[in-house]
């Protein structure tokens, strides 16, 4: 009996182990995680805007592309400043925050719509599909320059 006692321990620290460097690797890129989920529900918003949009206006892609811009990257602001814990206390502070913000969304913008104009023009790409690939680009854009520039933890006050 004592042998199958020592043999299940090993098994269930080997099984806790392993849970362990998942929940290890799981708060090492917790803010990355997070970041991609709050993405994952604001690109739903932007598809929706866009295919709604676009539906309307009969393919006009590009304001399509500036209005669910507008809409999920106005929404993504207040989330950014929860997840990246960056809620300036300072009034000026504050308008620095959404200064920047808007800064780079505004140089964002065209690098969207030009990604989007190549991929339906030159690569014969539906509107939809084209969106997709341009978000995925404009993702790591984003998240890199919410965290190097807009959303710093030393900046709180």
């Amino acid at each position: 009996m004592s042998f199958f006692k020592n043999r299940e321990k090993n098994i269930f620290k080997k099984i806790f182990k392993k849970k362990s460097r998942i929940e290890k690797l799981y708060y090492k890129n917790e803010e990355f995680i997070k970041y991609c989920l709050v993405s994952l529900v604001c690109t739903g918003i932007l598809y929706l805007v866009f295919f709604f949009v676009d539906l309307i206006t009969r393919g006009n892609y590009l304001l399509a592309n500036f209005l669910s811009y507008t809409i999920s990257f106005t929404i993504l602001f207040v989330w950014d400043q929860k997840l990246f814990k960056s809620k300036p206390i300072r009034k000026r502070d504050k308008i620095m925050q959404i200064i920047s913000f808007i800064i780079v969304r505004v140089v964002g913008f065209p690098l969207d719509s030009l990604v989007l104009h190549i991929l339906i023009s030159e690569f014969n790409m539906s509107n939809m599909v084209a969106k997709i690939f341009a978000s995925l680009i404009m993702f790591m854009y984003n998240y890199i320059t919410n965290k190097l520039f807009i959303f710093k933890k030393n900046k709180l006050l």
